[in-house]
């Protein structure tokens, strides 16, 4: 490998890594926010609206039925993304087992952000 090649090659490493050191960052900084809205009472409800929503996400997603994700968390209101993190929640709980599962096109955005949160302009 030539000297220019090997300049390349690291700089396209150091690069990658300065992508992955900002999404880090950007992580963390979005936890130590969150973290400042911790509050026992909070808590206490997130766990109550979990419980509720995972009784919901059971009665739908029926043992040996095949469920489409989109219309399941439709019907309780939820985003899909949350409706599948609310079953592999189920799953570690040892309530439900996930079986199979169907990969679809992306719709490419962040589906964990709802709408509420996008730019407002």
């Amino acid at each position: 490998m030539d000297e220019h090649m090997m300049y390349e090659e690291v700089k396209r490493v150091l690069d990658s890594e300065v992508l992955v050191t900002a999404r880090l960052v950007e992580s963390v900084t979005k936890v130590a926010q969150m973290s400042s809205f911790t509050h026992p009472e909070l808590d206490a409800l997130f766990l109550q609206w979990l419980s509720l929503v995972a009784g919901q996400v059971q009665r739908v997603a029926s043992e040996g039925q095949e469920i489409s994700i989109p219309s399941a968390a439709q019907e309780i209101g939820i985003s899909p993304s949350a409706f599948l993190a609310i079953l592999l929640h189920l799953q570690r709980q040892g309530k439900l087992s996930v079986d199979s599962v169907t990969i679809g096109q992306g719709t490419g955005r962040n589906e964990d952000l709802c709408d509420c949160l996008g730019d407002r302009t």
